[in-house]
Formats: C-alpha cells, structure tokens, sequence
C-alpha cells in the first residue's frame, strides 16, 4: 500500500486470474447466490442489493470485473419468467474500489469511465488506508459488505497484516466472504496473515468452484492449504513443488529446480513467465467462524 511505488499501474497475475474467474460463467453462478439466497423470504417488489469493497485495487481490473459480474447476475434475474424459483425482480450492486493516495484513486475513476458497468451496479473509487475508515457516504457508517475483494494484497510486510485484518473486519457482513488471490512469494511470512485472521475469527479455505473448473484447474492447479504451501515441513507442499512441472527452454522443469538454479527465471520467455506467475496463484474464501458470525450478527442488530 506504498503510494507512489507504482505497484498500483500493473495487472499483475493474482488479480488477472482473479478477475477471470468472476467473469467466467461459474463466478457469475457463485455471485449470483448473494442475490438469490435471500428471495425467497422477500416479496417480489423488494430491492435486494449486493454491497461490494475492494482493497488495494490497483488499476481495479478485480473491481470492474466483479462489477460487471454482478450487472449480469442482475439482468439475468430480471429477464427471468416470474414463477421462476427464487426469481429475484429488483437486484442492484454497489461496488467500491480502494487504494492509497490521490494518483491512485485517479488512475482508478479514469479506468472506471472507461470500463462502466449497465447501471444496475454502481461503482466509485476513494483512497482508503487499511486500519482506517472510509471518508465518503458510498457506504453508510453501519453498513457491511457482502464481498470483500483482494489480490496480492500480502506481498509487503507483515507490518500490513493487521490493519488489513482490521479494514475487512470493519466492513465485512456477519455473513459476507472475502475473495482473496494471493501470488505467493514469502510462504513463511504471508502464512502469518492467515494465522491472524483466524485467530480473529476469519477462516480461508480454497474456493472450491474454482479448483473445479477445468481451465484455472490447468493454470493454478495447487490445492495445499495455506498452512502446508511453501511449509518445508509439510510433505504435501514439497511433492507439489518436485512434481509440478512446467517449461523452461525445450526441457520440462519442476517448480522445485526452477527455485533452486540461479537465473532460470530471469532467462523465462513472456509465455513461460506467466506459467510461472500462475502456477503460484491460489484463490481463498474467508468467511466468519461460527462463534464470530454469531457475535458479529448480535453487533449488527444491536
């Protein structure tokens, strides 16, 4: 969350994967449970609304993906027939990107104008530091979010750790989930965030729709826990690395030799880089504990 260190003005491959998966037609699928879990203890004239925040967006391309996603959930119910199950007649979203300082939250409304979703979703942009709160009216001081979006957010210190657990924790619906693609680079220090997160009631597992689906199931296939990846002491975690392979020149190399020999991944063509990138994506879902759900509902209707 440096600003200015222009990590803001790129797409890396964490956030490209993720922004895949909410466009493809199984992220639209899982979306759209958000607006149909609910219909059927509402009548048909009620509005049901989708609240959305992403952190540390970057160039938004994780935002507006998720922003359109969501329109196309929208549309979809709207043109279904009326006696359809769980049919929902009037569904909107609001979705907010964030980052640190006013070049970035510059570069986000421009690629916003020109990336508007239909108006079904609305969509802004305002500087946010984590640990701190929102400044603007986009969403009122009570309310929560049903998704809370990132992508290679744990890429800088542990330092950052905790006042990111603590934004999502503000903002993030008893019942809410939080969309994370993490590129890992530093297993031993960014499983410390997973660790504090569930030490504060968070739990991360694997999103489960995207591990099967066959074409991310190509492109980032790993399915350790973030407790076993990278973990020296885990055998799980050091068989995925000698056994995964991919190319490097006109050899098959394991992930395991890339690390080890000296300029392999500086010698990587583009193609080979970006198989190198994604192999080391995972996309997690948190969610609330039980005894921290319970409590945080009692918080909310308090």
């Amino acid at each position: 969350q440096n600003e200015g260190d222009g990590t803001n003005r790129m797409v890396w491959s964490s956030g490209a994967i993720l922004a895949q998966a909410l466009s493809s037609n199984f992220g639209r699928r899982y979306l759209n449970r958000f607006f149909q879990r609910d219909a059927p203890q509402r009548d048909g004239n009620e509005i049901i609304s989708i609240q959305c925040l992403e952190l540390g967006s970057g160039l938004g391309v994780c935002g507006l993906a998720l922003a359109h996603a969501l329109a196309s959930c929208c549309i979809n119910n709207k043109s279904t027939t009326d006696n359809a199950k769980d049919s929902v007649k009037n569904a909107n979203g609001n979705v907010l990107l964030t980052d640190q300082g006013a070049p970035a939250i510059d570069l986000l409304k421009e690629n916003i104008q020109r990336n508007l979703p239909p108006s079904c979703v609305s969509i802004a942009a305002e500087s946010l530091v984590w640990g701190n709160k929102l400044q603007s009216n986009n969403f009122g001081s009570d309310e929560k979010c049903h998704i809370v979006l990132g992508s290679d957010l744990l890429y800088n210190t542990r330092e950052s750790y905790e006042p990111l657990i603590q934004t999502i924790q503000q903002y993030l619906h008893p019942e809410g989930i939080v969309l994370l693609a993490v590129r890992w680079r530093k297993p031993d220090l960014e499983r410390e965030f997973f660790q504090k997160a569930e030490t504060g009631g968070l739990k991360f597992e694997l999103w489960k729709e995207f591990l099967e689906n066959k074409e991310f199931e190509k492109r980032s296939p790993c399915q350790l826990s973030w407790r076993d990846y990278g973990n020296p002491e885990s055998e799980v975690s050091n068989a995925y690395f000698h056994e995964t392979t991919m190319p490097v020149g006109d050899t098959q190399m394991s992930l395991a030799k890339v690390f080890e020999e000296d300029n392999i991944i500086e010698s990587m063509k583009d193609e080979e880089y970006s198989i190198f990138e994604e192999l080391q994506v995972q996309v997690y879902i948190g969610k609330y504990n039980g005894e921290k759900m319970t409590s945080r509902k009692r918080q909310r209707d308090n």
